[in-house]
């Protein structure tokens, strides 16, 4: 059982790790405004524009939750030649993150999800992309290979931020994984690709349930399709261990322990649910910080389920820090009495 205790001594040594990011950079823009009429052109609400914000959403989101808890990071992605590649530049250098890592490709666009926000009912009422989804190659491909293997002799982990928009190939990922032996760390994915062979090589995968049933080519249903899934992608894989991001049922850890698979069910600790959105950075941003500095995976999974549930009571990509961290801690969470320790141990083959 994790103690109280047990966490906020591992957030501690946070300061003292620092993780290598690899992933799909994305602009997240938020246009603030009134909703106060129908236009005569089309029967469609008018949103009067007061209010705009931009921030670093995908593999930048997850940057910005490391940072917040107090680790150091180095970023490694593709940005294109255009005006939001530009503005994407100029957000990670202002949180103090070397942009040398980053990777420009002039013919490619740059990410960008702009959300129209209604200030009246505090909620998103339309969405437009931008992007160049196809996967890089040649050249581009060449440096960030580079590039990762130059910047994990320094990392404790790495941490790959998977949104399909071209930057974690094939090629890239076995980079990762290859490096990440090379220097006895461990490579943390949250997959979206819903071929399972891309992402062997990894120490831990995080998907969400949807995702899990992707990789696996099954259908969410009840608790045994859970676990057959995870036994069945472990094996696969050779994965160390699988964590399963649940929603509204919290998270579910399941580690390969010499020739058996240990499950372990952690309850939500959502209080109340206004955004879902980035929850997952969180969370695979507690995860990886909690490994960087020696925790245990249990560790590991605590802390991203409290994270996650302190991140979704915000209102878009926000970031969860240590101050909040040790203040829900304080009022009383205690993982020992909520977590569901199953004790299940399955064979692995």
């Amino acid at each position: 059982m994790i103690e109280t205790q047990e966490i906020l001594n591992c957030a501690q040594a946070f300061h003292r790790c620092h993780i290598l990011v690899v992933g799909d950079l994305m602009l997240d823009e938020y246009l603030w405004g009134h909703i106060e009429r129908i236009s005569a052109e089309a029967p469609v609400p008018i949103l009067n524009v007061v209010r705009r914000e931009a921030t670093l959403g995908g593999a930048g989101n997850v940057v910005r939750n490391l940072l917040a808890l107090g680790l150091s990071v180095t970023a490694i992605g593709v940005l294109g030649g255009d005006e939001t590649g530009r503005q994407l530049k100029d957000l990670i250098d202002s949180f103090g993150v070397n942009t040398q890592t980053v990777v420009r490709d002039r013919n490619r666009k740059s990410t960008r999800k702009v959300r129209l926000m209604s200030l009246e009912h505090g909620q998103q009422v339309f969405r437009m992309d931008e992007e160049t989804p196809h996967e890089v190659c040649g050249d581009i491909e060449d440096r960030l290979v580079a590039q990762i293997d130059a910047a994990a002799s320094s990392a404790d982990v790495i941490l790959c931020s998977d949104y399909s928009k071209g930057t974690l190939t094939d090629r890239v990922l076995k980079a990762v994984f290859a490096a990440a032996r090379k220097h006895g760390i461990d490579s943390l994915v949250g997959p979206k690709d819903s071929n399972p062979q891309k992402y062997h090589g990894a120490t831990i995968l995080m998907p969400n349930q949807r995702e899990l049933a992707q990789l696996t080519r099954r259908t969410v249903d009840g608790d045994g399709w859970l676990m057959s899934s995870a036994v069945q992608l472990i094996e696969r894989l050779g994965l160390a261990a699988l964590v399963v991001t649940r929603g509204k049922e919290g998270m579910s850890l399941f580690e390969a322990r010499a020739h058996d698979l240990h499950r372990l069910d952690i309850p939500t600790m959502a209080r109340s649910i206004y955004d879902v959105t980035g929850a997952g950075d969180t969370a695979i941003a507690a995860l990886g910080a909690a490994i960087a500095a020696g925790g245990s995976l249990s560790l590991g999974v605590h802390l991203a389920n409290l994270a996650a549930g302190i991140k979704v009571a915000k209102l878009g990509t926000n970031t969860v820090t240590i101050a909040e961290i040790h203040q829900h801690l304080s009022e009383g969470y205690q993982s020992s009495k909520e977590t569901v320790d199953s004790h299940r141990s399955l064979k692995l083959d």
